[in-house]
């Protein structure tokens, strides 16, 4: 029986847009992003500098977005009150204390400390992401995770915000054991109530049918980018939608072109080379993916007459 409710079901409005399709960008990254800049020879910046990276990444891509990913340390906030996320753009702030280049160093997520989904629901975030290091091999690591999620679960649910779960296959796998963990994660990770799953790629159009076989029909998913190519990410966007996926929630690849140190120069590549790469693969979800009431069905209500 579907666990779907009209609150669940007004978040996943909120998060997919009109279309029932999630065409979500990332800019959550903390500590990995400031490695993206060092690796560009780039200053360290300060706090406040990270936080204006974040807001002009932001403003720029927002209007093709259904949703974006702001952690609440240096983007959420900011980007709100500069009035860089549209009110018709969904806001989603993740739970965990480590970013991702934690994870295979830290494969056992933490909270953030003083943040919570209640706090995220009074910002007015529609939902939470949880990054989760994952293997179904290591099953004492990921008993552990489980409860995590368990956590992130009642908290979200509590708190009238959607959980977006981000499972990640950590450390070294071949290729076709990479596929067997992504869609062995999902197959156990959707039985614990996320509102969404977003999950890497595994690697073929016939690991993406069954990953989409592995989330069930209670669970939309979609993709993550993984540091792909904007060409590469395309056709793992078409294969991931054309197989079920409601749509995808990038980062690097749409942002990370434009971290130079020029403000104009930085501006021009987001206009020019970011916007358009994020308006192809929304059209391709659009075109492929399917819409996250379509994969859940009807939505139990109450009896006319009777408070929800």
């Amino acid at each position: 029986m579907s666990g779907w409710t009209p609150a669940r079901a007004r978040r996943l409005d909120e998060i997919a847009g009109p279309e029932g399709i999630i065409v979500g960008a990332a800019v959550d990254h903390r500590d990995s992003l400031r490695t993206a800049l060092a690796q560009k020879g780039l200053p360290t910046p300060t706090d406040d500098a990270l936080s204006q990276l974040k807001v002009r990444i932001t403003r720029a891509l927002s209007p093709a977005s259904t949703v974006f990913l702001l952690d609440a340390e240096y983007g959420a906030a900011q980007a709100v009150a500069a009035g860089a996320l549209p009110g018709d753009v969904a806001l989603v702030v993740p739970l965990e204390a480590q970013g991702y280049g934690d994870v295979a160093a830290s494969p056992q997520t933490t909270f953030l400390d003083g943040w919570s989904p209640c706090k995220s629901a009074l910002l007015g975030a529609a939902g939470c992401k949880l990054l989760l290091p994952y293997r179904t091999d290591n099953p004492d690591q990921a008993d552990r995770q489980d409860e995590v999620v368990q956590a992130a679960v009642e908290g979200c649910r509590s708190a009238g915000v959607a959980l977006i779960l981000e499972p990640i296959v950590y450390g070294e796998a071949d290729a076709d054991r990479f596929g067997e963990l992504v869609v062995g994660g999902a197959a156990r990770l959707s039985r614990l109530g996320p509102d969404i799953l977003k999950v890497q790629h595994p690697g073929s159009a016939d690991g993406c049918r069954a990953l989409d076989a592995a989330c069930g029909p209670d669970v939309p998913w979609v993709l993550l980018g993984g540091g792909a190519s904007g060409e590469d990410l395309e056709h793992q966007v078409a294969e991931a939608c054309a197989a079920g996926a409601s749509g995808f929630i990038v980062g690097r690849t749409l942002w990370g072109g434009a971290l130079v140190l020029d403000a104009s120069e930085e501006a021009e590549l987001l206009a020019t080379v970011s916007l358009p790469l994020f308006e192809r693969l929304g059209a391709v979800a659009r075109e492929h993916g399917t819409p996250w009431r379509t994969r859940v069905g009807a939505i139990p209500a109450p009896p006319a007459g009777r408070l929800p």
